[in-house]
């Protein structure tokens, strides 16, 4: 335990003078992070790189045992286990250089998970595996060929958690110091002396850093740190266990510790798919903004999740290594609570998660429907001649579409062709209608000679159905009558069209 310690306080140190140095760096390069008004709301611009100071300081003790083994015998361990530690080290730092190019230059989001997958892959290639996890109860699950894709989405999934989380000062840091040290418990329970080195080093590392992040703060963890905080909570989850069998157990601390950013991406996701907005839209509807909102302070609000995220930490070694009656009843409470905080946070009742489901299937219903029908009305206009008719047929294509009203215009050199419909004014329709809540779109018509003519339709802002479905079926139609207007001028002559 003397080393454990002795690392913890070198790590700290070591922390303090390196973020101290990268605070400096960063002004001096003006590499910041300027407040917008809206999701950054610190007042003055800010250093970040602050992950650059922390991957400096998990080395230093690191270093001092492997280059000075006579200080302690627990050196023995880490060169025994060099390669996993040489493996560590080159994939926090590969995770560190991708965070910092992306705080320096930025990187498209595409771009950035690209990389994170490499970083997964090179880690399962290093040794870093999930093989096989342990159900709470007892038997093991062996993953065979899905050992390789889950640890990546393991990798990825640990560093976008904790990405997400890095909303407000100190509060990713600080949750991850308190899964390190949950899972330093762990590998005191399996008597496993490198992980405990390991993650003494990262929890100095990380809680110097603090003293620099913690509200205010002077520096920002950056992509560069969030980034390399979650390739070490994937790496060192894996490492904390002994045996592979029990790898549920490495695994359910940072999944239920890192609870807090999982379900608030997944209400984030929830959220916006109820409202039908893109799910990488951001907003300011986030667990921490929401406190920020209410009036708490930042500091007060960080206070507030750390309190929750020791909670979710005790949860979880209870479940890991209690396996016992109250591991029902934990489990059980966390899904009272995260159900209770998904009403709270997103006004959102089960009620409207089912009706929203349902309204997805009826779009889905409507569209398929009008998908049939436009297409079989486009294979009848190639072959109709009466404009009458043609016309009947596009009413058809109109009605499934829930347009309320249309009128076609087709010029055919000096002659002006008109026709109207309007669908029966009664139920939602009338209503549209009377409250104005409908919204006009007109189509120009373009043949080889110029513009032949244009539709225009009418329909309500609410149906059931996506609007961007609606646009694209009316562009076939349009599209289709152009064909017929070019084949009429061809076999008649422009102005000797029959009607």
């Amino acid at each position: 335990m003397t080393a454990v310690l002795g690392c913890f306080v070198v790590g700290a140190l070591a922390s303090l003078l390196a973020t101290r140095a990268i605070i400096a760096f960063a002004w001096r390069l003006k590499i910041l992070d300027w407040p917008d008004g809206w999701r950054k709301l610190h007042p003055a611009p800010v250093p970040r790189l602050g992950g650059l100071g922390i991957m400096a300081a998990v080395i230093v003790p690191i270093s001092f045992l492997l280059f000075f083994p006579k200080m302690s015998a627990v050196s023995l361990v880490l060169e025994r286990e060099i390669a996993t530690v040489t493996s560590l080290l080159a994939l926090s730092a590969l995770s560190t250089a991708l965070g910092a190019v992306d705080d320096i230059v930025g990187l498209r989001a595409k771009v950035k998970l690209a990389a994170q997958i490499g970083i997964g892959m090179l880690a399962y290639l290093a040794g870093f595996q999930i093989q096989a996890v342990n159900t709470l109860f007892g038997g093991v699950w062996n993953l065979g060929v899905f050992s390789m894709p889950i640890t990546i989405l393991w990798f990825v999934g640990c560093m976008n958690a904790v990405n997400l989380l890095d909303g407000l000062d100190g509060l990713a840091a600080g949750a991850v110091l308190f899964v390190c040290l949950t899972l330093i418990l762990v590998s005191m329970h399996f008597f496993n002396v490198l992980a405990m080195l390991l993650l003494a080093s990262v929890s100095g590392a990380i809680l110097g850093f603090l003293v620099f992040n913690f509200p205010p703060a002077r520096v920002f963890l950056g992509d560069s740190g969030s980034l390399l905080l979650g390739t070490l909570v994937a790496i060192l989850s894996l490492v904390g266990t002994s045996r592979k069998a029990e790898t549920a157990v490495g695994l359910l601390i940072p999944l239920v510790a890192l609870g807090l950013p999982i379900f608030d991406t997944g209400l984030a996701i929830l959220r916006r798919w109820y409202k039908k907005l893109p799910i990488a839209e951001p907003d300011r509807r986030h667990i921490h903004h929401v406190l920020v909102a209410m009036g708490y302070t930042q500091r007060r609000t960080v206070l507030l999740l750390y309190g929750v995220s020791v909670l979710l930490c005790i949860a979880a070694l209870i479940i890991t290594l209690g396996r016992n009656e109250a591991t029902i009843i934990i489990i059980g409470s966390l899904i009272i609570v995260a159900i209770v905080a998904t009403r709270v946070f997103t006004g959102l009742s089960f009620r409207d998660i089912v009706n929203r489901i349902h309204s997805a299937n009826s779009e889905r219903e409507a569209a398929r429907t009008a998908r049939h029908v436009v297409s079989r009305v486009i294979r009848q206009l190639g072959s109709v001649v009466s404009d009458q008719d043609a016309w009947k047929f596009c009413c058809e294509a109109f009605a499934a579409l829930n347009v309320l009203n249309a009128k076609l215009v087709v010029r055919r050199g000096s002659n002006v062709v008109n026709f109207s419909w309007e669908r029966d004014e009664t139920g939602g329709s009338a209503k549209a209608k009377m409250t104005g809540d409908t919204c006009s779109i007109r189509l120009g018509m373009s043949a080889s000679h110029g513009e032949s003519g244009h539709i225009e339709i009418v329909k309500a802002l609410v149906v059931p159905m996506p609007a961007s479905d609606i646009l694209t079926l009316l562009k076939e139609l349009r599209d289709a009558l152009v064909e017929r207007e070019q084949s009429l001028a061809g076999r008649f002559g422009q102005d000797g069209a029959r009607g």
